[in-house]
């Protein structure tokens, strides 16, 4: 839609949101920030906030071929559109707890991300051990695609 800066959670909006209700708050608030926060006032009360975290932060672990940048950006976006209270340290812990098992496996010798900084230069690294895999096996065994 381009109105919002929040576009990949926009879609778990629309289905508890009218397109109505969403218009006029843009049109009244004036800015994203201020329609979110009546937003989350007025449709998003604490237990459905606290199950939509438990749902899309908690427990969403990445699917397999899920690109990890898209997975990253999803949680942070999530986390930040609910006002999710746990420092970057945490959300960072959390995202790695729920990477793919074949993720996981790439990242097994790498340290710890401390930022989310530090959690895409580790993604950068497992990004080139594909890639550099992928090039020496040529046309041998084929190998798996990084989610």
């Amino acid at each position: 839609m381009g109105l919002v800066e929040d576009t990949v959670f926009i879609t778990r909006i629309m289905p508890l949101v009218s397109v109505e209700v969403l218009g006029n708050c843009l049109r009244e608030e004036g800015s994203w920030a201020n329609c979110k926060s009546q937003l989350l006032d007025e449709y998003f009360l604490y237990f459905t906030r606290e199950r939509l975290i438990r749902d899309l932060v908690v427990f969403n672990f990445q699917g397999e071929g899920q690109p990890l940048r898209t997975y990253i950006e999803q949680i942070f976006q999530v986390a930040d559109f609910l006002q999710y209270e746990a420092t970057e340290q945490q959300l960072v812990d959390r995202v790695v707890m729920n990477f793919h098992p074949w993720v996981l496996s790439q990242a097994a010798l790498l340290g710890r991300p401390q930022s989310l900084k530090a959690l895409y230069c580790i993604v950068a690294v497992i990004e080139e051990k594909c890639l550099v895999a992928r090039e020496t096996s040529g046309a041998g065994s084929p190998v798996r695609e990084p989610p």
